[in-house]
């Protein structure tokens, strides 16, 4: 019989519904000898690259100068395939912040995120094309601070609307 049979045994009673409680599943794997864990080998999730291509499909910016460095612009009709809604209708939250990342790191290419705060005004329907825009607002040493914004078609022909905008810290590597 198991230490943990007791354990594994007990019932559990919620509002009047008696069920046997689940075993907790725990990461650590004891070795029996006074309870200290043995190390668990690391497993390394990496997405492949076909899987980020298939997310950035149709991605293809356009770089202007600007005084600081780049400024990007992109428009992308999204595919049934990269529709991700949460809701019916509206886009995945996470999948846009991918996008305003991906397009703040094309503008101060070498440099990596620090930080990323995103305000969301509107939903952004899945269906719609939308603009993706980012431009330096200044340079600090190897800190590059820059704004993007994700528009959405607004109500005139041509006309864009800010959905989502962001600031970002990217940080360039030491030379």
């Amino acid at each position: 019989m198991s230490r943990h049979f007791a354990a594994r045994m007990t019932y559990q009673t919620v509002r009047g519904y008696q069920s046997q409680a689940l075993p907790y599943k725990t990461s650590l794997v004891y070795d029996g000898v006074k309870g200290i864990p043995k190390r668990v080998p690391k497993l390394s999730v990496e997405p492949s690259q076909d899987l980020l291509r298939s997310l950035l499909q149709g991605y293809s910016p356009t770089f202007r100068r600007h005084p600081l460095g780049m400024e990007a612009d992109a428009v992308i009709k999204l595919t049934p395939r990269q529709q991700m809604c949460y809701y019916d209708g509206k886009m995945f939250g996470g999948y846009l912040a991918l996008l305003l990342d991906r397009i703040l790191a094309d503008c101060c290419r070498p440099a990596v995120t620090a930080y990323l705060n995103t305000s969301f005004a509107q939903s952004v329907p899945p269906d719609v094309p939308i603009r993706l825009r980012a431009w330096p607002e200044r340079v600090e040493g190897r800190k590059v601070y820059l704004t993007a914004s994700i528009q959405i078609p607004g109500k005139g022909e041509g006309e864009f609307i800010d959905a989502i905008r962001a600031n970002a810290l990217f940080v360039r590597p030491r030379s």
